[in-house]
């Protein structure tokens, strides 16, 4: 089974408006599309969003593979959880040390 990182990167920040302004003015991202509660940043290959959660800080990587039943099953077998189900083609992971990441594959919608 082989992990593909994507260039996708999304954070969950307290102080959504000041992160956005943090990212877009000091460090240069350049906005895509601001929603109420979440913003796509881009710079250079990385897509990078920033999503607006007041009770909690996270980080999330995001991974391509050729199928996600069979990635999930090996992840669960190494002490994975699935922590959401968007569909058959992609789902939220958290690693058995607290990390979390989303799989999919190629044709996948949210």
């Amino acid at each position: 089974m082989e992990f593909k990182f994507s260039p996708h990167i999304a954070i969950q920040v307290k102080d959504y408006e000041n992160a956005c302004t943090f990212y877009k003015n000091i460090l240069g991202f350049k906005e895509l599309e601001i929603k109420k509660n979440e913003t796509h940043f881009e710079k250079g290959d990385l897509n990078f969003y920033i999503e607006n959660e007041p009770t909690k800080e996270k980080t999330f990587f995001e991974f391509k593979v050729e199928n996600v039943a069979n990635a999930i099953l090996l992840l669960e077998q190494n002490g994975c959880l699935v922590t959401k189900k968007y569909s058959d083609k992609n789902a939220m992971i958290q690693d058995p040390y607290g990390m979390s990441f989303h799989i999919f594959e190629e044709g996948a919608t949210l």
